[in-house]
């Protein structure tokens, strides 16, 4: 993989970006859903050891893909794990642009009074800076979400140890433990493409 063109963004158009982000099922509507319109948002260090799944699985292509590009980027002097706020790039292997955000943790405050500190987008980056050996990584850290709008999956409950390799995407039933019914959790997905070009594949309402 070759870098053919980028474009650092700073952290305070990051953040801004982010404060437009929608609900998926309210993106295309009149009234679409601001999930962090009034959320706390800081770009910060987080210790790897901190940072929960929340996926039952990982896949392997996604792990390789994004090697390429961690070495892609540093070619270019860009860390993926230390970002000061987001990278617009392209490759020689898409016509298509892409956004790096940093690794995205939303904190979760659970009935029982506890916080999770969840990993909602970047799940592959952080099993590679575990693999890695890294101390620590940037992050965007979300907090105070409404309480209307939880993340739509528990924090895995034995953590890393149940997140399995695998070559294809599991059932949905089997992809991790849903805080909602199969036919309503969609409704809670954090749509970035709705404030950012292309992050990561997206997915459809089938199959979040």
């Amino acid at each position: 993989m070759k870098i053919l063109s980028y474009k650092k963004h700073s952290k305070e158009e990051l953040i801004k970006r982010l404060r437009k982000v929608t609900l998926l099922h309210s993106s295309n509507t009149k009234n679409p859903i601001y999930i962090y319109k009034n959320a706390e948002i800081e770009l910060t260090n987080l210790p790897v050891s901190t940072l929960m799944p929340e996926n039952f699985y990982q896949i392997e292509e996604v792990l390789l893909k994004l090697r390429n590009l961690q070495e892609a980027l540093r070619e270019k002097n860009i860390d993926i794990f230390n970002l000061s706020g987001y990278v617009s790039y392209t490759t020689d292997e898409s016509k298509n642009g892409y956004t790096l955000l940093p690794v995205i943790i939303e904190y979760q405050l659970e009935e029982d009074g506890s916080i999770n500190a969840i990993i909602l987008d970047g799940l592959h980056r952080i099993s590679i800076a575990r693999s890695q050996k890294l101390d620590t990584v940037r992050v965007i850290k979300i907090a105070k979400v409404s309480k209307e709008y939880p993340v739509f999956g528990y924090a895995n409950p034995n953590g890393w140890q149940d997140v399995k390799l695998v070559q294809t995407v599991p059932d949905k039933k089997d992809k991790r433990l849903w805080r909602f019914p199969l036919e309503e959790v969609y409704k809670y997905y954090r749509d970035f493409n709705s404030a950012f070009e292309n992050v990561g594949k997206p997915r459809t309402p089938k199959n979040p």
